[in-house]
């Protein structure tokens, strides 16, 4: 199903839970969750990952830098609120397939986890929702009826996530729907836990909605917004559109800034230091603002870049890219390439790369694309092991802690890996 991301979006006050509990869910996503190499019935509430991450500066490709912060669990898209796509534990080295398991559509979004790493949640196109366990049996499933591209965002005792229904919905641990909430529009981006609300994107909106179930406020582009908010080290909720803009917000709603990048924004921006944002472009670049929305550099990459970006501990940035030469690309963190990887490509512009790499605590990358393969990658970008699925890997993959690595594709199914002999 290649160029997802580009399908025609014309096809496509509701009560929320009490305020006590998600109040308490969401509060705690100003703590700071993150490991660094020297720094989601009612659960009691546990914090979110970091919100932001702090870069050291630019080293060797192949060094990890000791200072850069790393989520501990994928609870949320690309792992934490600034979609660094840094995240803890070590890659198989002789990759071996532990289990798969049959989803029961194509697997376009992330798969998170909870806090415990116990339970892996996915969604699919067919608007299934489930939970699986660590050795790939079914804890439940939920027809929602309608697809889904959004990886579901991890609170205490609770999943959130939007529909192609026009609908938002919350789903409580033991698989039951908590509340909807109907939007005007298909609510397909990934939501965001910050100061305590959560924001997501429908249509050409961006809402904020509170504990008690009130649209706190709501901020509206020229065209469809298919990028996931981030959260940046300066707290400002920063956004693509597809009008070619990217838009900055206060927690409170208000417009810091907005940026003209000259291309489609489907990207969910990633979070650098000093409150940097770097995006990728229909225009096929791939762009670093600083905190007041200047353009710092551009990088052109030779096709769009449409899904997460992932910012490296070393301070370089690594993206996917679309046809006619898909391939992964190492940006230096003066917007300067150092190293490419390429994928078969069929000459389209719609073919190639949508969910970039993500890097574990060695500086090697794993990633999906539109040829079927989930690789992983060399800190240099060399291929070190690949794995045929059935369908498209369009969505990033999941690494946890302990070294299993979970491969979401478009065959329907969830592949788990782990360390061979």
């Amino acid at each position: 199903m290649a160029g997802w991301a580009h399908r025609s979006f014309a096809h496509r006050a509701v009560r929320l839970l009490p305020l006590a509990v998600l109040a308490s869910s969401l509060a705690v996503g100003t703590v700071v969750r993150v490991r660094k190499v020297g720094p989601r019935g009612s659960a009691s509430p546990s914090a979110l990952p970091s919100a932001s991450a702090t870069l050291g500066a630019a080293s060797p490709v192949d060094a990890v830098a000791p200072q850069a912060s790393v989520a501990l669990h994928v609870t949320t898209l690309h792992g934490d609120p600034g979609r660094s796509g840094r995240v803890r534990g070590r890659l198989p080295l002789r990759p071996r397939l532990l289990w798969s398991f049959d989803a029961g559509g194509p697997i376009a979004a992330q798969v998170t986890t909870s806090d415990d790493e116990q339970t892996f949640f996915v969604v699919t196109l067919t608007g299934r929702a489930s939970a699986v366990d660590p050795s790939g049996h079914a804890r439940w499933s939920l027809e929602l009826g309608e697809r889904i591209y959004a990886a579901p965002l991890v609170l205490s005792d609770r999943i959130l996530f939007g529909t192609d229904a026009d609908q938002f919905v919350a789903v409580s641990y033991a698989g039951k729907l908590m509340w909807k909430f109907q939007t005007d529009d298909d609510a397909d981006t990934s939501a965001l836990a910050a100061g305590g609300l959560v924001v997501f994107a429908s249509g050409k909106r961006v809402y904020a909605v509170d504990a008690a179930g009130t649209v706190k406020w709501r901020y509206q582009t020229r065209r469809k917004v298919f990028s996931s908010p981030t959260l940046t080290t300066e707290q400002q909720i920063v956004f693509g559109s597809q009008d070619g803009h990217v838009y900055s917000l206060s927690l409170a709603g208000t417009e810091i800034w907005r940026t003209d990048v000259g291309g489609q924004v489907d990207t969910a921006p990633a979070s650098g230091p000093e409150g940097s944002v770097f995006v990728g472009t229909d225009a096929h670049e791939v762009i670093k603002l600083d905190a007041r929305g200047g353009v710092m550099w551009k990088c052109n990459v030779g096709g769009y870049v449409r899904g997460s970006l992932t910012v490296a501990r070393n301070g370089d940035i690594v993206a996917g890219t679309y046809g006619p030469n898909p391939k992964v690309v190492r940006i230096s963190p003066n917007g300067s390439i150092t190293h490419t990887f390429g994928v078969r490509g069929t000459g389209a512009k719609e073919f190639g790369i949508h969910g970039s790499a993500l890097e574990d605590d060695r500086g090697r990358f794993a990633f999906g694309a539109q040829d079927n393969l989930a690789r992983i990658l060399s800190p240099a970008l060399v291929e070190e092991w690949s794995f045929h699925t059935g369908g498209d890997v369009d969505a990033p993959l999941t690494l946890l802690q302990d070294g299993t690595l979970l491969v979401p594709s478009e065959d329907g199914k969830l592949y788990a890996f782990g360390q061979g002999q």
